[in-house]
């Protein structure tokens, strides 16, 4: 997505569970719990700081049908802890897809002591859900429940069937593609009538992701799958210790994994997705990721015809870069950058079964818009027109995949096939304004291609901070009475390159000039007569720069008979994240779960100021240079005759750190605020 990748991260799903009578008797002679039991074992506010509500116990059962379609009963029980719970759980939602799922809300209840207060579900409203961007089907059931009291559980018995995937950005296939889907799936799999449009994607088989953390504590969480007994299961729990079980019958394998007293989810900033780090459970029925990869070709072979209109387009493009006779990987960038600048991001419903099958070609060239599929679609037909080996494949922006071959994927690109084999990533929709053929933001990333013949995962390799340089230069003429006067060069590849694209995006010139001049202000509030001039936003024949004119009255400053000033250009890059982004926050002293930063990155900034006659710098500061596993800080300042020279360097050298390596890290990011917060002091000759 251009502006926010994250809003690609969509799953369907819906928190529902299991009538807690139906199962879970504890071992010995002890009755069944109860949910007025459960409720008054869970506590009050006082074993929950900082909590309003505690789910005391959810409990899925999930039963898959041959077809794949999957009956789900669901139980939760909430317990409400302070008056702000009151109020936030006062009206339920359930989030679903009517396009893949079927949802019923069977049975609420509010529970005060032994009291059982019903509540009509008959009230229950069927809305369309919110939406921005992508503008899908999907909708939203509220309840509103009585006025709740402390101390109070809800109770909520829940039934759904259908299938959950992680979507590429849509769901559309187009009405005649995504119907003759359906009516294959129906013919090949026999199931109820009502059954049928539930059929998954791939029919017959099974996948889900279970999360056993959430935002506030979990007194007890079980999932439940209870396959045929002919289906076979890959599962694997990561992030954490959790219960488990298999058990069988003559016609069924059920598993199980629960957990019990588990703590709230703990956030801070800049942290990976959920799934990354909280204890999980990831399934799958699917035999490998090269039958994955053969079925999401298949499902797509007829989505790439080249059309006169597109044909015509795509010699065009070439024509004018003078790529007619270039190398396949030349020509593939131009194109890409064509379907980049030229599709924008706009998701719209146009039929059933979307999600997993792309956007035929000349719908996408018709209608200039699209989600990352539609817009990973049009590359890969515009390659083929020009007579290249492209695919469409998934992946995952924003974090990992884990080798279960579950449907582990919500972004869509394309890949390129090499003469020997292997493949080149493009990836059009994080490329807008943006020198790569894949963003820097997506470096270590799973992908799978889906060929004839079936790939494996794979992964994008490790970009090392050289290859998304800050190359920052400031040359400067400091005067008698303090004024200084200079000119600082920006220049950024990789990562770095896209974010100082991203200041003259789609900005007039006075835009921009009143920008860095705002940014300015970090190095003195009376920056004045600024200039700023750049390589125009989509030239993507080099890297990106900016060069920045300025004057400043009074920037040096008189104290006890000495004159003072701190490094400009420092100031600068640390100034916004457009810049040296690690550099531009104030990180916390601890940290318990992994940063993620996205992209590593290399600051390497040097200014030269011409100091007035008879300046001498008082003494020389020194920076003890940091060079920690995960990032490294180093710099000096000297003087040579009229001339004074500051440099600074930093690295950040991976794009996710753990928090074992998080202490060096904010040492090497404090040295480098540190010396940018040190303050040079002259002297004058006769003073």
């Amino acid at each position: 997505m251009r502006a926010n990748p994250l809003l690609l991260v969509v799953y369907l799903t819906v928190f529902s569970t299991f009538p807690a009578a139906a199962t879970d008797l504890p071992p010995g002679d002890k009755p069944a719990p109860t949910a007025q039991s459960r409720l008054a074992d869970a506590g009050a506010a006082d074993r929950y700081p900082d909590t309003d509500h505690v789910v005391v116990f959810e409990h899925d059962v999930n039963r898959v049908k041959p077809s794949g379609v999957t009956y789900v009963d669901g139980y939760r029980l909430v317990k409400v802890l302070t008056p702000a719970g009151c109020r936030d759980q006062s009206v339920l939602r359930w989030h679903y897809d009517p396009q893949s799922q079927h949802l019923e809300v069977r049975d609420v209840a509010v529970l005060r002591g032994e009291e059982r207060l019903a509540v009509d579900v008959a009230g229950i409203a069927d809305l369309p859900a919110p939406q921005a961007g992508i503008y899908w089907g999907d909708r939203i059931k509220t309840l509103q429940l009585p006025r709740l009291e402390v101390g109070d559980g809800i109770e909520v018995v829940t039934f759904r069937k259908g299938y959950t995937y992680a979507l590429l950005g849509d769901r559309a296939s187009g009405a005649e593609a995504a119907g003759a889907a359906s009516a294959a799936r129906a013919e090949r799999i026999a199931g109820a009538p009502d059954d049928d449009r539930y059929i998954p994607p791939m029919p017959g088989e099974y996948f889900d992701i279970v999360l056993f953390q959430d935002d506030v504590p979990l007194v007890e969480k079980r999932y439940e799958l209870v396959l045929p007994a002919d289906k076979r299961l890959h599962a694997e729990t990561y992030n954490g210790a959790l219960y488990s079980s298999v058990t069988y019958d003559a016609e069924t394998t059920t598993y199980a994994w629960w957990c019990r007293n588990m703590p709230a989810r703990k956030h801070e900033p800049s942290q990976p997705a959920a799934s990354d780090i909280v204890p999980k459970a990831v399934m799958a029925t699917v035999e490998s990721w090269e039958a994955k990869s053969r079925w999401f070709f298949d499902v797509n072979r007829d989505q790439f015809e080249v059309t006169p209109a597109i044909q015509a387009k795509v010699d065009e493009i070439l024509s004018e870069a003078g790529l007619a006779k270039a190398a396949d990987e030349r020509k593939a960038k131009a194109l890409l950058h064509w379907v980049a600048q030229n599709i924008r991001y706009s998701g719209q419903t146009m039929g059933e079964g979307e999600g997993f099958t792309l956007h035929a070609g000349a719908m996408i060239f018709e209608q200039r818009s699209g989600v990352c599929k539609d817009i990973a679609g049009m590359l890969i037909t515009m390659l083929r027109a020009a007579g290249l080996d492209s695919y469409a494949a998934m992946t995952m922006a924003g974090s990992r995949i884990d080798m279960v071959p579950a449907d582990q994927f919500n972004h869509c690109v394309t890949a390129l096939r090499l003469d020997d084999g292997t493949f080149v990533m493009y990836d059009p929709t994080w490329v807008p304004y943006n020198n790569d053929i894949w963003s820097k933001l997506e470096t270590e990333q799973h992908f799978l291609v889906g060929t004839p013949a079936g790939e494996t995962l794979d992964r994008i390799a490790y970009s090392p901070p050289q290859e998304s340089p800050l190359v920052a230069r400031h040359d400067a003429v400091l005067v008698q009475d303090g004024t200084l006067a200079g000119t600082i060069r920006l220049q950024g590849g990789g990562a770095s390159d896209s974010r100082l694209r991203r200041i003259v995006n789609n900005a007039r010139r006075q835009e921009v000039v009143e920008q860095v001049t705002r940014t300015l202000g970090a190095v003195s509030r009376r920056v004045e007569n600024v200039t700023v001039n750049y390589r125009q936003a989509d030239d993507f024949s080099g890297d990106m720069w900016l060069e920045i004119t300025y004057r400043i009255p009074r920037f040096a400053t008189e104290a006890a008979g000495a004159w003072e000033f701190t490094s400009p250009l420092l100031r600068l890059v640390t100034a916004s994240g457009n810049f040296f982004n690690a550099g531009s926050r104030d990180w916390p002293a601890e940290r318990t779960t992994d940063l993620l930063l996205w992209y590593t990155q290399l600051l390497d900034a040097e200014e030269t100021i011409q100091l007035p006659r008879g300046w001498r710098l008082a003494d020389e500061p020194k920076l003890e240079p940091v060079a920690a596993t995960y990032a490294a800080c180093s710099g000096e300042v000297r003087q040579d005759g009229r001339k004074l020279t500051v440099t600074g360097r930093a690295e950040v050298r991976r794009r996710q750190i753990p928090p074992d390596g998080y202490p060096g890290f904010k040492q090497a990011m404090d040295a480098l605020g540190s010396w940018r917060d040190q303050t040079l002091r002259f002297t004058q000759e006769g003073k």
